[in-house]
């Protein structure tokens, strides 16, 4: 070996190595036997070659180094960084300022100033210490320019800033290429901007690239990936992305809110729900998860704790936006509304309102209370706003049909319903209460042709059925209407009206046991449904009246 110059520096570095290894357990150890010894060459290399293997262990023996030689403004810059990397922000902050002072013209210095700042909230000056950074461009050392111009960005975060930041990420490539880290914060700033192909491609480059990933790693390529598939409205991709995120670093709030928005626009609300729980035992005061969470569980028909999770929400750290704070109350009036506390549901939905007068779904919404309340005419108000607003909300459309047809507006609700369809047709429920009107307008034929249509979107539901079969018997069409019937009854046993009629339809086929045991069913189902009552009464009158023409032996 060279005994000079290189190779006594790196035997001396290996020596140094050695004498680590032989204190594994407590590092301590050696630095005790030490602590008298007066060498700044020493202390300097331990904290140089601890920083990257045990920055915790450096922290004592950087401190050493700047005793024995305070004027090193290399020394103060580790020391700065490695207390950055330990979250000492204030520390950091203060070493890092020592090594600006002995050397003004530290581009990597005020980088890694920027970035504590940042991190303490305090933006303005974070901002203006990145831009000091770029603008002095010298001694980058270890630290990468383009990460004081993504810190900048992200603190800005504004759209010229990122296109800024986009062609500054472009000219870093021009010397590195294939840099991953310049690649993935390329990949973030054109998410940003709403360049999401470009992004797909950048994050993909960067997965592919050199493996530099300075303070980063690829879980920021898989997550801004997954992102921008989100944006793309292409879900599947997006929760592969995500997932290879979570693989790499499970312990992401924002990744796991992110994918459980995704899994919930999949229609998967059971695999959110989990997805939004794991984002909030990390952040457990995150406003934007617990909505989520709230969400999915009013879709799950768990009420009471959908109820609880918004308004945690309300409560929680307030990071979203008026949108969401509707939301929050628009959520609470859906879940008050299936529990039947319909006052505390129009209260809510009136607090939404208020939040967000310029959103369609919040009136929507109040409407279908205040149509349970049986206030018919102000429901009609309300599902009006909401359509002046979005007049492309199909769901709004129906709920106007309902209102028309409890106001016996039969022309109106007709309109309404065909609306409705004209934006999705492919809800069963609206062709099958489409259905209703036309059987009420007489047109039979129509009502049996809209209610094979509901039937042919869903075959499972109820009402389908139960409006084929009441067109059927306007055609007396018996027989097939009592097999609609008997599917009704599949689909839904506890509704009295499909029992009822069904009992109605037995008795013109004349299987009368049959048709006295539907409407005994219908009755005790409900004791006040008038059909089976009447039909019933009519049925025993008759059997008595027989009893007496033929009189049994």
């Amino acid at each position: 070996m060279d005994w000079t110059g290189k190779g006594w520096r790196q035997y001396q570095a290996m020596l140094l190595l050695l004498t680590l290894s032989a204190y594994p357990v407590c590092p301590a150890l050696g630095r005790d036997r030490l602590e008298n010894l007066k060498d700044p060459n020493y202390w300097i290399q331990l904290c140089m070659l601890l920083a990257k293997s045990k920055p915790v262990d450096a922290l004592p023996a950087c401190e050493r180094a700047i005793e024995l030689r305070p004027g090193d403004p290399k020394l103060w810059a580790q020391y700065g960084a490695l207390q950055l990397g330990q979250k000492q922000y204030p520390e950091a902050i203060a070493s890092l300022e020592q090594a600006i002072k002995r050397q003004p013209k530290n581009s990597q210095v005020l980088s890694d100033q920027c970035l504590a700042w940042a991190e303490l909230g305090e933006t303005e000056t974070a901002i203006a210490t990145c831009e000091k950074a770029l603008k002095l461009n010298v001694n980058w050392g270890e630290r990468s320019p383009v990460v004081a111009q993504h810190r900048r960005s992200s603190i800005i975060d504004q759209p010229e800033v990122y296109q800024e930041s986009i062609k500054f990420y472009d000219e870093a490539l021009k010397k590195l290429p294939k840099d991953s880290l310049t690649l993935v914060y390329r990949c973030e700033a054109l998410a940003k901007v709403g360049e999401f192909r470009a992004a797909i491609d950048s994050c993909e480059q960067a997965l592919n690239g050199n493996g530099n990933w300075g303070g980063e790693t690829p879980t920021l390529a898989w997550s801004n990936r997954g992102f921008a598939y989100r944006s793309l409205n292409e879900l599947e991709p997006a929760v592969q992305s995500l997932d290879r995120a979570l693989q790499l670093n499970p312990n992401q709030a924002p990744t796991w809110l992110q994918q459980g928005t995704t899994l919930r626009q999949l229609k998967r609300p059971n695999e959110a729900l989990i997805a939004y729980t794991r984002a909030i035992e990390l952040q457990p005061n995150s406003s934007q998860a617990l909505l989520g969470q709230c969400i999915v569980l009013n879709q799950l028909q768990q009420l009471d704790s959908a109820i609880a999770a918004c308004k945690k929400a309300i409560a929680a750290d307030g990071n979203w936006t008026p949108a969401d704070i509707a939301q929050a109350w628009n959520q609470q009036s859906l879940a008050l509304t299936k529990l039947g506390k319909l006052e505390e549901a129009l209260a809510a939905a009136d607090r939404g309102v208020g939040m967000r007068p310029d959103w369609a779904e919040i009136w929507n919404t109040r409407a279908v209370v205040l149509w349970y309340l049986k206030r018919t005419d102000e429901a009609l108000v309300s599902v009006q706003q909401a359509l002046k607003l979005n007049p492309d909300d199909a769901q709004a459309w129906a709920n106007q049909g309902r209102i028309w047809r409890s106001l016996d507006q039969l022309d109106n609700a007709l309109i309404a319903y065909g609306e409705a369809l004209k934006r999705n047709s492919q809800d069963a429920t609206v062709w099958a209460n489409q259905s209703a009107v036309q059987w009420l307008l007489g047109d039979p034929n129509a009502a049996l042709a809209s209610a094979n249509r509901a039937i042919a979107v869903n075959p499972k539901l109820g009402l389908a059925w139960q409006n084929h079969a009441i067109a059927l018997v306007a055609l007396k069409q018996y027989t097939e209407a009592q097999k609609s019937y008997e599917q009704a009854i599949t689909w839904d046993k506890t509704n009295a009206d499909s029992w009822a009629g069904f009992g109605v339809v037995l008795l013109q086929l004349r299987q009368y046991d049959k048709a006295q045991q539907a409407l005994q069913t219908a009755i005790s189902l409900n004791p006040n449904q008038a059909i089976a009552q009447q039909a019933l009464k009519s049925l025993t009158e008759w059997q008595k009246q027989q009893s007496q023409k033929f009189p049994k032996k």
